[in-house]
């Protein structure tokens, strides 16, 4: 493959969420062209290979020698009972890039980066979600913010299946997560409590986590309660996640100057406008800094999704002409990402099964509900 001066080919493992991989290598923008897919060939992945018009392969030996520059693994790995990683492990060994699909234990990626060096090739892990309007939202401000001084604490909660890549967003808002360790509060947390309440250090940042302890193996990809809600703080503000679509919020800290002097100066009625002016009650109580993504669940899939997986690729494509392009896909990053996802998991206990319906529609229906304060506003 000759770097980045021609559309890289693609090949795709896996039609379930690879289907989002499908749809964004479909037209053939940005650089990438979808060259096959290698899947059981169930009637799902025979069907979306004739609709795409692309072969379709059932083992890595199955593809001719050539016809693809990288692979996409969209697969479970051993941590969900599957066989992403030992596909990836036979894609490098055919001289190919891979993409694989997070969650990925770190011995195993410690395992593919090393074939992949061994082979002058590139491995990545796609958390995906950093990738995201509001994951890029969050890591930029943070990034920018840091520049200033280093945040006073972070926060985050998500489940199980979502811990890998809520630890990136941090890791990426943070420019890293080297020397991350965490222990569980005493006592255990009942075994009624849905969240796992778990308390880390990042360096000399104070980390606080609340983990989902249970899910669905037979569904892991849903039920979770929250998916990423992530916060990093400064005596200033905060800067909120609000969930994985979006919306990124700052939250302004509240002071008012004086407030503890005696005297007329100290007073907000006697003195209102020495207040009003003041710098700490001009700013806005919260401002958002990047809007929820889309309108309706099925806009954020058609258009943020098949974006962000071609984000994850030209990260990759980058990597390939210059490793140094590509910071959080680097072994150091990856092994101290690997570590946090492990002392995590470790200090939350084993995560119960639980067999979940789907989930019931909402009641008020929020929409519903936003339309009457509107209503209510412009009546009032």
């Amino acid at each position: 493959m000759s770097g980045t001066d021609r559309s890289l080919r693609v090949l795709v493992c896996g039609t379930r969420f690879g289907e989002h991989y499908l749809a964004a290598l479909r037209d053939g923008t940005d650089g990438f062209r979808l060259a096959g897919i290698l899947a059981r060939g169930s009637r799902r992945s025979t069907a979306l290979a004739a609709h795409l018009g692309v072969p379709l392969y059932t083992s890595p030996e199955a593809m001719p020698e050539g016809a693809v520059d990288l692979a996409c693994v969209v697969v479970r790995t051993t941590l969900f009972g599957g066989e992403g990683s030992r596909l990836a492990e036979a894609l490098l060994g055919r001289g190919l890039h891979v993409l694989q699909e997070h969650p990925v234990h770190p011995t195993e990626i410690a395992r593919l980066t090393a074939a992949a060096r061994g082979r002058g090739l590139r491995y990545h892990v796609n958390a995906f979600y950093p990738h995201l309007p509001a994951g890029r939202t969050f890591i930029d401000y943070a990034g920018q913010a840091r520049t200033a001084r280093a945040p006073s604490f972070a926060e985050f909660t998500t489940s199980p299946q979502l811990l890998w890549s809520s630890l990136d967003l941090l890791g990426r808002a943070l420019g890293g997560l080297a020397g991350f360790h965490c222990a569980g509060f005493a006592p255990p947390a009942p075994e009624d409590r849905l969240f796992t309440p778990l308390q880390g250090m990042i360096g000399a940042l104070p980390v606080s986590l609340l983990l989902q302890n249970f899910l669905d193996p037979a569904d892991p990809d849903h039920h979770s309660l929250v998916m990423h809600r992530l916060a990093l703080g400064w005596p200033e503000g905060v800067v909120n996640l609000v969930n994985s679509f979006g919306p990124v919020v700052w939250t302004h800290a509240l002071y008012a100057p004086d407030y503890e002097a005696d005297g007329r100066d100290a007073s907000y009625l006697l003195a209102r406008t020495r207040h009003a002016d003041n710098r700490h009650f001009t700013q806005p109580s919260a401002q958002v800094l990047g809007p929820a993504q889309g309108g309706c669940v099925a806009q954020v899939v058609e258009t943020a999704f098949p974006d962000a997986i071609r984000r994850a690729l030209s990260e990759l494509r980058t990597g390939i002409a210059d490793p140094a392009t590509a910071p959080f896909q680097q072994p150091d990053y990856l092994h101290d990402l690997g570590q946090a996802w492990l002392a995590v998991m470790r200090a939350a206990g084993p995560i119960r099964h639980r067999a979940l319906s789907p989930p019931p529609p909402p009641h008020p229906d929020p929409r519903d509900y936003a339309a009457r304060l509107r209503d209510e506003a412009v009546s009032d």
